[in-house]
């Protein structure tokens, strides 16, 4: 009898994967698995017929100046990211666990900009940055610091860090709600033994907030990580990579050689090292962090 319960609760169990992982299957594999098949082909998109050209598409991409400044702003752009969505995010969600009334409040407040679509955050800074009647030169202007008014989004080396500082802001939101939630989690006698034994606020922190937020700043990292190499939305809407390519990203880059060139090989290359850039740092992270614990 328990040899046939352990089967239909097996059989149940599986037939609850089923569904997420045919949608896993249909949604993720299958099209990673197209674009690395048609990475090794010349096609624009609508010849009914493939050419098959090897590792032609890879041999241009590295030999390409334009990927290599693509990669390099990608990565500008997600150490910006996760550096600091991690550490405001850490800092905001400390505060907002202290101040215990406005709790909830404050995980709000600072919750809604991820409720609004990429595309209305992009215009809105869009114009926010404006070189002429932007608030951002106006302010600093009337702050006596004209010197630095500058057209954020067209600088050759401000413009890919102007557009990551929107994407922190938008998604630090994200972050705050996981560090608050992995802070319900630590045990209160824990602080209330550290205040016997005479710690303060600081090696409360460091002694036992961060080691019990090793998960959760795992979980950080990994997905900011993730949001920054994929980052397409913000740097489209706001510059479309720039007119000098200052804020060309890899995931812009493929998609104007997909359908602004009509190069799917090409492009489907360029998806091919993006995921491997990204599942690669992704296990060196964690790797890193089972080190630790």
């Amino acid at each position: 009898m328990k040899t046939r319960r352990i089967r239909k609760e097996e059989i149940t169990i599986y037939l609850f994967l089923a569904v997420p992982l045919a949608w896993y299957a249909i949604f993720f594999i299958a099209p990673n698995l197209n674009s690395l098949f048609s990475s090794f082909y010349a096609w624009d998109g609508l010849a009914p017929v493939k050419v098959f050209v090897g590792l032609d598409n890879f041999a241009k991409m590295f030999g390409s100046a334009l990927f290599h400044k693509a990669f390099v702003n990608t990565i500008k752009y997600t150490v910006t990211l996760v550096v600091f969505q991690t550490l405001c995010g850490l800092a905001l969600a400390v505060l907002v666990f202290r101040a215990s009334r406005l709790h909830n409040f404050f995980r709000t407040i600072y919750f809604m900009p991820a409720m609004l679509s990429a595309v209305t955050i992009g215009l809105v800074f869009g114009f926010i940055y404006d070189p002429n009647m932007g608030a951002l030169n106006a302010l600093l202007r009337a702050a006596g610091l004209g010197d630095m008014a500058t057209a954020w989004l067209a600088h050759e080396t401000y413009a890919i860090y102007s557009v990551a500082a929107v994407h922190v802001w938008a998604g630090i939101g994200y972050s705050v709600v996981l560090f608050v939630a992995g802070m319900q989690n630590i045990p209160f006698e824990l602080y209330e033994s550290a205040v016997i034994d005479g710690a303060g606020a600081w090696k409360q922190f460091t002694h036992i907030t961060m080691p019990m937020l090793k998960t959760t700043t795992l979980i950080v990292l990994v997905l900011t990580t993730i949001g920054g190499f994929r980052c397409f939305e913000y740097v489209y809407v706001m510059t479309k990579g720039g007119a000098t390519h200052s804020s060309e990203v890899l995931a812009t880059l493929l998609y104007k050689e997909a359908y602004a060139y009509s190069d799917f090989g090409y492009s489907a290359a360029l998806s091919v090292a993006l995921l491997a850039i990204v599942s690669a740092v992704t296990v060196v992270q964690m790797r890193l962090f089972r080190k630790d614990t």
